[in-house]
């Protein structure tokens, strides 16, 4: 089970891309008590159970936070249910306390981050107008010290695309070791992007070669999670899309979704929920969210990468058909882009490093960056 907890919609940035309506409402402790009770009566034993708190911005609601981890940690079914907590954060709010807090009940913290001052501040802006990134790069200095996985995403949209291998070096300039880029499929791509993509992804292999050559290998998503995936023979029936059956959003109000990528203004009467803590799942609306797993693009059941590609990611597709079930064009050949780079790598490092991708192909991609075992 994942379930992220929306513990308030409100924020104090206006990034120009966000999906999620922002609005001064929060989580009360007993819509969270109501969550809690709800995820305890759902999630399995024989699974990992992950719980992410987003927003908004999560980390104004930080004392909530830190009930429901309370809630959750002194469950009687807790000690018998595996639970992996998870914050994603816009880096904005950072002290030693929250530090302590995610040190002590091993919460993994995850900044958003587009890059340099001039690549993030062009989307990533306070509510008066002003940058973000001084801000956010003082956050990472101090929670790189502080943290030992500390995570950072990166979105990549029409205008940090040609910045993305610029992007990639900044972060790792200021010591991060975990980068995951994610794209904004709301975004009108074209052809001409997918030429520049290429290039990019290009260029970041180099980045991400060099790094192994130096010893000091990083995490790139784009890169580690096909490399994973290629070395699995392919993504597990676990690995894909289980919107609204065992992945679910929780806005403070209580209502429920699919995922937390299309929680929107997360209204009861939006017609991707699917009910509320209160009255429990609607399964008629439940029904017309569930992917049945048969692509409305024909030349995705004959493909050759079929097995290697995230053809199945409802959210994405939905922001960027409208369909759970019906690719993008920019996805598709994405996804055919960072397999040709994957595989080059692979070959590369492979050859000069024999049996550097053991964890990978355990499924554990994070795990040279992370220092554990290489």
């Amino acid at each position: 089970m994942e379930f992220t907890l929306l513990v308030t919609q409100e924020c104090n940035l206006a990034c120009s891309y966000c999906y999620i309506s922002k609005k001064p409402v929060r989580m009360s402790v007993g819509t969270a008590e109501k969550v809690v009770g709800f995820f305890f009566a759902n999630a399995s034993i024989e699974e990992e159970n992950r719980i992410g708190f987003f927003g908004g911005e999560p980390l104004l609601e930080f004392e909530l936070m830190k009930k429901i981890v309370s809630m959750i940690q002194n469950h009687p079914r807790y000690h018998e249910i595996k639970v992996r907590f998870k914050v994603t954060s816009n880096g904005t709010i950072f002290t030693d306390e929250i530090a302590d807090f995610f040190l002590e009940h091993q919460i993994s913290y995850c900044i958003s981050c587009d890059g340099d001052k001039q690549t993030h501040d062009a989307f990533r802006r306070f509510k008066d107008g002003s940058g973000s990134s001084e801000t956010v790069s003082a956050t990472i200095k101090k929670a790189v010290e502080l943290l030992p996985a500390l995570q950072v995403n990166t979105v990549l949209s029409l205008d940090t695309l040609r910045f993305l291998p610029n992007t990639i070096r900044y972060l790792m300039s200021c010591g991060l070791k975990l980068m995951y880029v994610n794209t904004d499929y709301t975004a009108e791509w074209s052809q001409k992007d997918v030429v520049v993509l290429e290039s990019a992804l290009d260029e970041i292999a180099e980045i991400y070669i060099d790094s192994y050559r130096q010893n000091a290998p990083v995490f790139i998503s784009v890169i580690d999670e096909k490399i994973s995936v290629i070395l699995r023979g392919g993504y597990s029936p676990g690995e894909k899309c289980h919107m609204g059956m065992k992945e679910m959003a929780f806005t403070p109000e209580g209502n429920i979704f699919p995922c937390e990528r299309i929680v929107y203004d997360g209204a009861s009467d939006s017609s991707l929920c699917i009910g509320n803590v209160d009255t429990g799942i609607d399964l008629n609306r439940l029904s017309c969210h569930m992917m049945d797993g048969n692509e409305t693009n024909s030349e995705c059941l004959n493909c050759s990468i079929r097995n290697y590609c995230i053809h199945w990611c409802g959210c994405s597709n939905f922001h960027a058909t409208g369909y759970y079930n019906r690719v993008g064009a920019f996805l598709c050949a994405g996804q055919k882009a960072a397999l040709s780079v994957a595989f080059r790598v692979l070959e590369t490092l492979e050859k000069e490093m024999p049996a550097v991708f053991t964890f990978h192909k355990v499924g554990m991609p994070t795990a040279n960056a992370q220092k554990l075992f290489f």
